[in-house]
């Protein structure tokens, strides 16, 4: 099977466009590592978690997969518009979260399971 092949000047408009071009705001990738916060000394469950994170533009006209809420809706017509200078876009924030369990030894050196909302976000919206 042959290699695919791109000159030079291909791959830095690929990558250009890549890095110039807004991303909508969306869900995005985020594990956290116990150990890499230095918690895994009394964490004992999970070692880590998907805790996703919320990133990227809220744009006019935004689309209705990002629900965006009234305000925001107003506010990105606002700044596309230009008729109030400075103001900022929406800004892509978690809209539903959800709890995580964890085991871990309290002060007392006692095994705790306690559950913890708001640690995992499940999607994002432009408010």
């Amino acid at each position: 099977m042959p290699l695919l092949q791109f000159d030079e000047q291909t791959i830095k408009k690929a990558r250009k466009k890549q890095w110039n071009e807004p991303r909508n705001c969306a869900r995005r990738y985020l594990k956290v590592d116990f150990a890499d916060i230095g918690w895994s000394e009394w964490i004992i469950s999970p070692k880590s978690f998907d805790a996703y994170y919320c990133s990227g533009s809220c744009q006019f006209p935004m689309p209705k997969a990002l629900k965006p809420s009234n305000h925001a809706t107003i506010q990105s017509i606002v700044r596309a518009v230009g008729v109030v200078p400075g103001i900022p876009e929406p800004c892509c924030v978690p809209q539903k979260m959800s709890s995580l369990s964890i085991l871990f030894f309290d002060e007392d050196k006692n095994v705790v399971l306690k559950v913890y909302p708001d640690m995992t976000v499940d999607s994002c919206a432009c408010r």
